[in-house]
């Protein structure tokens, strides 16, 4: 299965939804995607609802995938990570903000928007 990203861009923040299996190669791709598309449409804010990723990254995955993140999405203001609460650890988190990115892993759509929205 290769991932699938649906992106949309609205006049506050984007939204890609993203189907796939938790394999770090499938997130590589997944991160270009979204680098271009959120240059291409001039986006500043991201949810990433990664609710249908299929399966679990281990810890030094978690870790990687958090500082790709940085490497293809710091141009972007925040980004907030929509993820099943069974698989929320933090870990990719910390390594994106380590290195200076708003990166926050939500379990809420509603948290998730109210901070992506946020001025503060």
């Amino acid at each position: 299965m290769t991932a699938t990203v649906h992106f949309t861009a609205g006049p506050a923040y984007a939204v890609a939804a993203v189907s796939s299996l938790a394999f770090i190669e499938e997130i590589v791709g997944v991160l270009d995607e979204l680098s271009r598309r959120t240059r291409e449409t001039g986006a500043r804010r991201l949810l990433v609802n990664l609710l249908d990723v299929v399966g679990t990254f281990g810890r030094d995955e978690q870790q990687a995938i958090g500082l790709l993140a940085h490497r293809h999405l710091a141009h972007l203001e925040r980004v907030a990570s929509l993820v099943p609460e069974d698989k929320l650890t933090r870990v990719s988190e910390a390594a994106a903000r380590s290195q200076g990115m708003e990166l926050r892993v939500f379990t809420s759509l509603p948290d998730a928007l109210a901070w992506l929205t946020s001025s503060t």
